[in-house]
């Protein structure tokens, strides 16, 4: 049998290009999770700290890589970090202080609570920052009480022990004046001990600070420091506050403060005053208070239980409780309420106010009391 040229060349084509047919797929496409650390790492490094609790549900290796410190080392290097806000409250039935950390959930304005630290939300536990100069230091507020003490360079995410305390403390506070660290509290009233002592950052040494008279120890954590005119006054929840005066080693008592005191906070390097009908801004410019605009809805719910007003990453976030139900005379729980406001100063010369968010974050025994909050970046 004779082929023409035409016929031999389709024959061939044919063996050469078998028809179609499905691809058999015995593997599955390759998945997140096989790509190696390093990379889960830099993605989850980009990603809110607001999602971890979701995404250390996807499996052990995400949960491992989120709980450790590589990851910490990881958000540093791409600054990423956020400012995460803590508050120690005081509960009744509870030995020591529980404390708290914020969550914001970024997709859900309603979405805003507070979680106890430890918790898959917040894994490490709360510290109180200090700076001196290029360093940062930091002090655990937990129990058992410790004498460590945290310290790392400002550009540098690795803490290093530095020299320990005297005595171990709890939840113990501090304040910096000329390079030297002031720690005070941590004790209770009736306890032996150095009620205060001071680090010297430049010998890198710690002395004991004179004991106030027994009837200035405080029964409770110390809520504050405020240092004015080189002169430090100590706050709490007890009846009476005190005074020392670090040039003379002398302590007195002082008055309670006032709750328009108690409110103000410097945003932007404006000052606000939050008060529980109205919010304030100073104007240095005619040295007066002038009312902030656009905030008459967050007044109508924040008449009464105003605790404590913050700067948190340039904003005013505000705390206030009420009771659960409060047209009962006798409440025994009391949500505990936040708010967040970004301010705008227009053309005019005004200040308007803009609540972002505004929830309940907790409720709790009407007998709580709020001891002190701290702002930690990780």
């Amino acid at each position: 049998m004779i082929y023409t040229r035409v016929e031999v060349v389709a024959a061939a084509a044919n063996k050469l290009e078998p028809p179609l047919k499905k691809r058999k797929t015995d593997q599955p496409p390759p998945s997140f999770l096989s790509l190696p650390d390093v990379l889960i790492l830099n993605c989850l490094s980009r990603v809110s700290k607001s999602y971890y609790p979701k995404l250390s549900l996807v499996s052990k290796t995400f949960r491992s890589l989120i709980l450790s410190l590589d990851l910490n080392h990881a958000r540093f290097h791409h600054k990423t970090q956020e400012s995460f806000f803590h508050v120690c409250l005081e509960l009744p039935g509870r030995l020591i202080p529980s404390w708290y950390t914020l969550w914001i959930k970024p997709e859900d304005k309603k979405k805003t609570t507070l979680v106890q630290v430890p918790s898959s939300y917040a894994v490490n536990e709360a510290l109180f920052i200090v700076h001196v100069g290029l360093d940062v230091y930091a002090f655990r507020q937990s129990h058992p009480p410790s004498r460590t003490v945290l310290v790392r360079n400002k550009d540098c995410c690795l803490w290093r022990l530095a020299p320990n305390m005297i005595v171990a403390r709890a939840n113990p506070i501090a304040c910096v004046l000329n390079e030297k660290i002031y720690v005070m509290g941590g004790l209770t009233a009736d306890e032996s001990g150095s009620w205060g002592e001071v680090f010297n950052t430049k010998t890198q040494t710690w002395e004991p600070l004179p004991d106030p008279p027994q009837e200035l120890r405080f029964s409770s954590v110390i809520r504050k420091i405020s240092l004015i005119k080189e002169i430090f006054f100590i706050r709490s929840n007890d009846i009476k506050d005190s005074v020392y005066n670090p040039k003379l080693g002398k302590w007195v008592a002082a008055a309670k403060t006032t709750i328009v005191g108690d409110s103000r906070c410097s945003v932007n390097n404006v000052l606000y005053s939050f008060r529980p009908k109205s919010c304030l801004w100073y104007d240095t410019e005619c040295n007066n208070w002038i009312p902030v605009k656009g905030l008459s809805s967050l007044h109508r719910s924040a008449r009464t239980g105003l605790i404590e007003t913050f700067n948190y990453n340039g904003k005013l976030l505000i705390l206030w409780d009420k009771p659960t139900k409060p047209r009962h005379r006798i409440c025994e729980d009391r949500n505990i309420f936040c708010a967040l406001i970004a301010f705008e100063k227009r053309k005019n010369g005004h200040v308007w106010g803009k609540v972002e968010r505004s929830s309940v974050v907790l409720t709790v025994p009407s007998s709580y009391r709020f001891l002190r909050y701290t702002v930690i970046r990780n």
